[in-house]
C-alpha cells in the first residue's frame, strides 16, 4: 500500500514537472517573439500627397516617430498632428509589419478663391489654408458673396464663363452682394453689374453688340451697367459719369 501511494505520488510530481516544463518552454517562445516584434520604425511611406502638401512636409511632421517602437506609436496623436494643417482633409495612418508606417493623406483640390483669404474645392467646402492663399492660385477665379452661396456663385461663373468667353472675355470672378445684386469681374479690373433680375438676358444684351461697342476698349472703362430695361451704360475711367444709349432710362435691380 505504502508503495502504490509513493507510485501515485512521483507520477502526479511527473506530470506537474512536464507540464511546467512545457509552459515555460511556451512562455519562453512568446517572449522571443514578442522581442523579435519590438522593431522601432525605420520607414514612413506617404499615399495622395501633392499640391501643397507633399510626402516630404509628411515625412517632416512626422519624424520624432522614426525610431519609436512601431507598437508603441500613438497613431491618433500622430493624425491630429498632421491635421493641423488645413490643406488637408483626411489622413489616415497604419502599421505595416515590421518596421514602416503608411500614411494615406486627401487634400483639398482648389477650384476658385473665396472672399479674400479663403478657397473652395471641388466638393463644395471652402477652407483658409494654414499660411495664406499661395500666389500659384492667383489664376483662380475669385467668389465673393454671403455665406453659404459659394457653391452657388460657383455654378453661376460656370454658365456665364462660355457666353463672355464667346466676344474675348474672361471671366475673373463674380461678386453678390447682401441683395442677391450680381456683378461680374472680367479683364482689366472691368466691372460688368447684372444686377438681380433677368441676369441670362441682360448678359446676352451685352454680347449682342460688344463688337460694335466697346470691344477693344477694356482698359478705358471702369464699369459696364446692364440694369436698364434697355440697352445699357459705360463709365470710363477718364470721364466718371456713365454714357451709353440708356443711361438715362430708369434704372432696374
Amino acid at each position: 500500500m505504502l508503495w502504490a501511494g509513493i507510485k501515485r505520488l512521483l507520477t502526479v510530481l511527473f506530470t506537474w514537472a512536464i507540464t511546467l516544463s512545457l509552459l515555460g518552454l511556451f512562455v519562453l517562445a512568446g517572449w522571443g517573439f514578442w522581442q523579435k516584434l519590438q522593431v522601432p520604425v525605420t520607414e514612413i511611406r506617404v499615399i495622395g500627397a501633392g499640391g501643397e502638401v507633399s510626402a516630404d512636409w509628411v515625412r517632416s511632421e512626422l519624424k520624432p516617430l522614426i525610431g519609436q517602437d512601431i507598437w508603441q506609436v500613438n497613431l491618433p496623436a500622430a493624425r491630429a498632428q498632421l491635421l493641423r494643417n488645413t490643406w488637408l482633409t483626411d489622413a489616415r495612418i497604419r502599421r505595416t509589419w515590421p518596421n514602416a508606417l503608411v500614411v494615406s493623406v486627401s487634400i483639398h483640390h482648389p477650384i476658385a478663391r473665396w472672399q479674400s483669404d479663403q478657397l473652395l474645392d471641388s466638393d463644395g467646402n471652402v477652407f483658409r489654408p494654414t499660411d495664406r492663399v499661395p500666389d500659384s492660385l492667383a489664376r483662380l477665379p475669385l467668389l465673393s458673396g454671403p455665406e453659404g452661396q459659394q457653391w452657388a456663385l460657383w455654378e453661376r461663373y460656370l454658365s456665364i464663363k462660355p457666353a463672355l468667353q464667346s466676344v474675348g472675355l474672361d471671366t475673373m470672378g463674380l461678386v453678390e452682394d447682401s441683395r442677391g445684386s450680381l456683378d461680374v469681374m472680367v479683364q482689366d479690373g472691368v466691372r460688368i453689374r447684372l444686377g438681380v433680375q433677368q441676369v441670362e438676358q441682360r448678359l446676352q444684351r451685352l454680347l449682342d453688340v460688344y463688337g460694335k461697342t466697346v470691344a477693344g476698349k477694356l482698359n478705358q472703362i471702369v464699369a459696364i451697367d446692364l440694369r436698364y430695361s434697355n440697352g445699357f451704360s459705360v463709365q470710363w475711367r477718364d470721364d466718371p459719369q456713365p454714357t451709353g444709349k440708356s443711361a438715362d432710362r430708369k434704372k432696374q435691380k
